[in-house]
């Protein structure tokens, strides 16, 4: 079993990676290849709820049209494995600019994968922010 987790987890840290670097090229149908059809964004702070890989997506371009992203910066994601299902808790620092002034968050995207055929999916997603350093930051 420690096999598989490890290849897994791999696996998993890559699909993260993808994700953060087509996002950053502005490759954002790109970043549906890694989602399933009918997954769900949880945002922060909201009972709302964001349905489906076309709105996902659409939620990447949505923020580049919102705001300029001065800096970006992921860390190693911490990934759980139960069966079929994996869990990533990944730590970020964003530096960006809205309505001309720059905020500078920390915080965590936890995100949930099922294996289905053979490949890793996500089917959820939400952010979790430090609220101490979620604030103009000039």
């Amino acid at each position: 079993m420690a096999k598989r987790s490890s290849s897994e987890i791999k696996a998993i840290k890559g699909i993260i990676r993808a994700i953060n670097e087509r996002w950053r090229q502005k490759d954002y149908e790109g970043i549906g290849e890694f989602l399933t059809d009918d997954v769900v964004v949880a945002p922060p702070q909201s009972d709302e709820r964001i349905l489906g890989r076309d709105a996902y997506v659409q939620s990447y371009r949505d923020y580049d049209q919102s705001v300029e992203t001065l800096k970006y910066q992921s860390g190693d994601p911490n990934v759980d494995l139960v069966g079929n299902t994996a869990i990533a808790v990944c730590p970020f620092e964003v530096i960006y600019k809205l309505r001309g002034k720059k905020y500078h968050e920390k915080g965590k995207n936890m995100l949930v994968f099922s294996l289905s055929r053979g490949r890793w999916t996500i089917v959820w997603r939400t952010m979790q922010i430090d609220e101490a350093v979620n604030k103009s930051a000039g």
